[in-house]
C-alpha cells in the first residue's frame, strides 16, 4: 500500500498548494537548494503521524535522517502562529485518502490537528476544530461529520494525525478503523552514505534493513552467506554487472568477524570493498535493497523507496544502469521509487524506455524550481516516443551543449577542425 500522491501547502518553502503523483518510477529534478529535498523528504514526515503514541500531530522526535528543531520549521517563512497542509493518498488493498491542516500554538510550542479529513471505501470523515476559550492540548472539540450520523460537536483526543474513535460514537460506529491506517513501508537512503570498515560483525539475528546511511547493508550481505547460502549476494552480483563487470563480491569469515571482497573470475586477486572505489560502496545498498524486495516477492507490503542522488560517485554509464534498475525492480516487486536526482544519463535511459515500449505511466518526472523564496513543483509529461513536453523548462540539463558549441568555434578560431 505506498503512497500514490502527496499535496503540500504553506509547507516549508512550498507556499502555494503542490500536488505530486507517484507513479512507480518518479524522478525530481532542480537546482541545489530549489527544494527537492523538502519534497521528497515530506513521506517521512507525514509517517511520523502514525503508529505513535505522541499526542502531536507529527512525532518529528522519530524523524529521519534529522529531526527538526519544532513545528515552526514545517511552516512557510516559519510562522510561530502558521499553519500547514499535507494530503495524501494510499493505494493497495486498504486504500485512502487523507487531508490534514496542522495549526501551530506558539505559546507552548506545540501544535494540533485542526482540520482532518480521511476517505475510505467510498466513505468520509470530517473534523473541523471549534474554538473554545478554555482549550488545552489533545481534548479540542470538533464538529465531526460522519456516515449516517448528524453532525456533531465534542472534545475528540488524537494519537498522531488519527482522531482515538473510542468513547466518540460517531467515529466509533463509522466502517473506518482509523487505528489501523497506515502509510505502508516507506524506506529512505540519503546521499550521505556510510563508507565500509574493512571488517564487520554477523548480526545476532535478523538484519533490521539498510538503514537510511546504508550503514546496515554489510551485515546483510554476511548475515545471508552465513545463514541463507548466499542466495542474496548471488542476486547482487547478477546487478553488479552492469556497474563494475567481470567483478563480484564475497563475504569472506575471518573468525568472529567478516570482510566484503571484490574478486574476478580467472584470478586470485581479493580487493577489500574499504580498498575500492567509492562509487561502489555508494551504489551496493541500492543493489541489496532492491535484491532483498526480489526475494520477498510481491506478497510482500510494497514500499516506497526514497533515494536521494543515486549516481553520487559513479560513472555516467551506471547512471543508466540504474535506471533498467528501478524499472526492473518497480515492475517485479510493486515497489515505488522516488528519486531526487542531478543525473541526465538517468532520465534519458528511462525516456529510452519508453520510447522502446515501457508505458509511460511507468515514470513520472517532477522539476523544483525557486524564485524569490518560494519553491514550486511541475510535472513534466513524456509521451509514448519519450519525449518530454513543453513544461520541461528551457535551459536545463543543456550545459553540456553549450560547452560543445563553445569548445567547436574556440577550434575554428585557432584554424584546427570542430572535433
Amino acid at each position: 500500500m505506498p503512497l500514490r500522491k502527496i499535496v503540500l501547502e504553506n509547507y516549508r518553502c512550498f507556499r502555494d498548494r503542490q500536488e505530486v503523483e507517484l507513479a512507480p518510477v518518479t524522478v525530481v529534478l532542480g537546482k541545489n537548494n530549489s527544494g527537492k529535498s523538502v519534497l521528497t523528504r515530506a513521506p517521512l514526515v507525514i509517517a511520523t503521524g502514525f503508529n505513535t503514541t505522541s499526542t502531536a500531530p507529527l512525532d518529528l522526535d522519530r524523524l529521519q535522517p534529522q529531526p527538526v528543531d519544532g513545528f515552526a520549521d514545517l511552516v512557510f517563512e516559519q510562522s510561530p502562529h502558521g499553519k500547514f497542509f499535507l494530503g495524501f493518498e494510499v493505494d493497495g488493498h486498504d486504500l485512502f485518502a487523507m487531508d490534514a491542516t496542522i495549526q501551530l500554538v506558539d505559546e507552548d510550542r506545540s501544535a494540533f490537528v485542526s482540520d482532518l479529513r480521511v476517505g475510505m471505501a467510498e466513505q468520509e470523515i470530517k473534523l473541523s476544530w471549534q474554538p473554545t476559550m478554555a482549550d488545552s492540548y489533545g481534548n479540542y472539540e470538533y464538529r465531526i461529520e460522519a456516515p449516517e450520523r448528524a453532525p456533531a460537536v465534542r472534545p475528540v483526543r488524537f494519537t498522531g494525525l488519527l482522531p482515538r474513535p473510542a468513547g466518540i460514537p460517531e467515529l466509533r460506529h463509522s466502517h473506518l478503523l482509523l487505528s489501523t491506517l497506515s502509510l505502508g513501508p516507506i524506506r529512505f537512503l540519503s546521499a550521505y552514505r556510510d563508507r565500509p570498515e574493512r571488517q564487520h560483525r554477523l548480526p545476532l539475528g535478523a538484519p533490521r534493513g539498510i538503514g537510511e546511511q546504508g550503514q546496515g547493508t554489510l551485515g546483510i550481505l554476511a548475515h545471508d552467506q552465513a545463514r541463507n547460502s548466499g542466495e542474496l549476494i548471488a542476486r547482487v552480483n547478477k546487478k553488479l554487472e552492469s556497474i563494475v563487470p567481470d567483478w563480484q563480491i564475497e563475504e569472506i569469515e575471518a573468525g568472529p568477524l567478516w570482510s566484503t571482497v571484490l574478486t574476478r573470475s580467472g584470478s586470485r586477486v581479493r580487493v577489500n570493498l574499504a580498498d575500492a572505489g567509492t562509487g561502489l560502496s555508494q551504489v551496493l545498498p541500492i543493489l541489496v535493497q532492491c535484491a532483498i524486495d526480489e526475494l520477498s516477492g510481491k506478497n510482500a507490503t510494497p514500499a516506497l523507496q526514497i533515494i536521494e542522488e543515486p549516481e553520487m560517485h559513479l560513472h555516467p554509464g551506471a547512471h543508466a544502469a540504474l535506471a533498467d534498475l528501478y524499472l526492473s525492480t518497480a515492475r517485479e516487486t510493486g515497489t515505488r521509487f522516488l528519486i531526487e536526482t542531478h543525473s541526465e544519463t538517468l532520465l534519458l535511459r528511462l525516456r529510452r524506455h519508453i520510447a522502446e515500449g515501457c508505458p509511460p505511466e511507468m515514470v513520472a518526472v517532477y522539476v523544483v524550481e525557486q524564485h524569490g523564496g518560494v519553491s514550486d513543483v511541475r510535472q513534466v509529461g513524456i509521451d509514448r516516443l519519450g519525449n518530454l513536453d513543453d513544461e520541461w523548462p528551457e535551459g536545463y540539463f543543456s550545459q553540456d551543449y553549450h560547452e560543445v558549441r563553445a569548445l567547436a568555434a574556440a577550434q575554428l578560431r585557432q584554424g584546427g577542425y570542430a572535433s
